[in-house]
């Protein structure tokens, strides 16, 4: 029988896989094909009872959100990402902050302002410190990105 961090290590891996397996399905048959297949599956599955589960959506919106762009990202999967952003586990906070961070560069600077940036705020004043840490790195980047452009 396989303990502790082996066993987290390879329960991780499964999902890590899942996720980029769905981005790279995504990216051999296009975003309509995507976009009809792919994301009302995952986005149901957002609101899956298991914490991991819901991480594992996270990380896979994180990764189709370039493949299907800032048009369906806005539409889709951002409004997702931000009711995620009120849930329970502070491991899914904090990875909502990741994901909000890794969408700054793929929407439109309006998006980011009006609807990233008052997400991640809130998250900064959030009870639990790595939920802070990641929402005020999360906001650091959009700094950077408002500053450049």
């Amino acid at each position: 029988m396989l303990k502790g961090s082996l066993a987290y290590f390879l329960v991780y891996s499964i999902r890590d896989a899942a996720a980029n397996n769905v981005k790279r399905l995504a990216e051999e048959f296009g975003p309509d094909w995507a976009m009809q297949h792919i994301v009302p599956q995952v986005l149901d599955m957002i609101n899956n009872p298991h914490y991991l589960h819901r991480m594992t959506i996270l990380h896979a919106i994180s990764l189709l959100a370039p493949v299907m762009g800032p048009e369906i990202t806005c539409s889709k999967l951002l409004p997702e990402v931000i009711n995620a952003s009120k849930d329970r586990v502070p491991n899914i906070k904090f990875n909502v902050a990741k994901v909000l961070q890794s969408l700054i560069p793929i929407v439109d600077q309006s998006v980011v302002e009006k609807t990233i940036r008052p997400c991640l705020v809130e998250l900064s004043e959030d009870p639990d410190v790595d939920v802070r840490f990641f929402a005020t790195q999360a906001l650091q980047s959009s700094d950077q990105v408002m500053m450049s452009s």
